[in-house]
């Protein structure tokens, strides 16, 4: 343990990519049941030992957006969830939904990750990512119902679920992982969400270790805890639960991510204080604030723009295969407080010839924009720039699930106090 610890502590400087490329041949060396902590935390250290993450998103990690946030102090990313069973069988899919076929030093480290149920489809799929990223990951953290159905009959009929809804059948996620382990010439890794209580989650976590894997992202909260029951349920079944993530973290030999309730630079410093996590991991509040993890007095509306701007010259330069981008969607992400008011309703008043406040005329120039003319989105960033005031700002794109913070905040003081 002592060891594990003075190995993360040399620090996060980046290896350049010869040394990355050199990873998965460096974890193959030391392959073997006797050594697993030294393989996981040498694959680390020959990251970089990350220590900021981005998360693996649906659609929303692409390449443009990954670049943005490394220029702003994020070490290590994902990319999004992809699909095993098209990925593993459908040529279309692939170049589509993967966007890192070709070398791009600004993108590297880069972990993919995969979604499905089946060992030997979820392998197939692996492999032919595995030239191209440093790891591949496994979904074993998504509670959507998407996953609990395996995803869409169209392009995966054959899995019957993926991410947090296979937890309930670890001896299915430890072959998973084992299959992976086993075949691949660079490093397992997994995401997981906890299980109802501590020591299931570090029982799920020990046997994901021996299973093979070179690293787990914990996400501290529980399938059941999704912001589509806070109101249900009250706010406080959002807080997570980082002490269960510290639990996890002392119990393992290999590199944890911790990830949930990550909103400012602040939160992820002292979730690492909680948990003594290897790295913390950030997804929803990445999306608004791709520097969150930079210290800025930079005032809130020359920050948005900046950010949006610099998205959108990424986007112009790493364009996305998808048929529809998400390059709007981020764009609404990162102004949010400027414009947080709802697109059906901006959309309902302007075909009614119904006056239109500030916001919604702000939030509709955006939105009346083609989402692959470059020009017109320039163009409505000027508009919206001209016309932005402090006093339009509203909360945050984060909070748009919680009106009221306090239980989270005072969850978190209490557990500083237990460590």
């Amino acid at each position: 343990m002592a060891c594990r610890r003075e190995l993360h502590r040399r620090g996060s400087r980046r290896k350049p990519l010869a040394a990355l490329t050199m990873a998965g041949g460096l974890w193959r060396c030391f392959t073997g049941a006797s050594r697993p902590s030294q393989t996981a935390w040498e694959w680390w250290e020959s990251l970089g030992n990350p220590k900021w993450v981005c998360s693996p998103m649906i659609d929303q990690s692409e390449r443009a957006f990954r670049i943005l946030c490394r220029r702003h102090g994020v070490h290590l990313c994902y990319t999004p969830m992809l699909h095993a069973e098209p990925f593993a069988s459908d040529e279309t899919y692939r170049t589509t939904y993967f966007d890192a076929w070709k070398v791009e030093e600004l993108d590297r480290p880069l972990i993919a990750q995969l979604g499905g149920d089946h060992p030997q489809t979820v392998l197939r799929a692996a492999k032919i990512l595995e030239p191209h990223v440093e790891a591949v990951d496994l979904n074993f953290g998504c509670p959507t119902e998407d996953a609990r159905k395996g995803g869409h009959a169209s392009h995966s009929p054959r899995c019957r679920r993926y991410g947090a809804w296979l937890l309930d059948d670890v001896p299915q996620v430890t072959r998973l992982v084992r299959t992976l382990a086993r075949n691949l010439q660079v490093p397992v890794t997994a995401k997981i969400r906890l299980l109802e209580n501590r020591r299931r989650s570090v029982d799920l976590a020990l046997a994901i270790q021996e299973s093979g894997a070179s690293a787990l992202t914990v996400h501290g909260r529980t399938r059941q805890q999704r912001p589509k029951y806070a109101e249900k349920h009250g706010i406080e079944c959002l807080a997570p639960d980082w002490e269960t993530i510290g639990a996890i973290a002392q119990t393992l030999s290999i590199p944890v991510i911790a990830n949930g309730g990550i909103e400012t630079r602040q939160d992820a410093e002292r979730c690492l204080a909680v948990t003594h996590a290897a790295a913390v991991m950030s997804a929803e509040a990445l999306l608004e604030q791709p520097d969150l993890f930079v210290e800025t007095e930079e005032l809130p509306i020359p920050r948005m723009f900046r950010l949006a701007r610099e998205f959108l010259e990424l986007a112009q330069r790493y364009p996305s295969p998808l048929k529809y981008p998400s390059t709007k969607s981020h764009l609404f992400k990162i102004l949010h407080r400027l414009i947080d008011v709802d697109q059906a309703m901006c959309r309902r008043k302007a075909a009614s010839g119904q006056q239109l406040t500030l916001k919604e005329e702000l939030k509709l120039k955006l939105m009346c924009c083609p989402v692959t003319d470059f020009d017109a989105i320039h163009q409505a960033l000027d508009y919206l720039e001209a016309h932005a005031d402090e006093q339009l700002l509203g909360d945050t794109w984060y909070r748009r699930w919680r009106p009221n913070s306090d239980v989270m905040q005072s969850r978190v003081r209490r557990i500083m106090g237990c460590w």
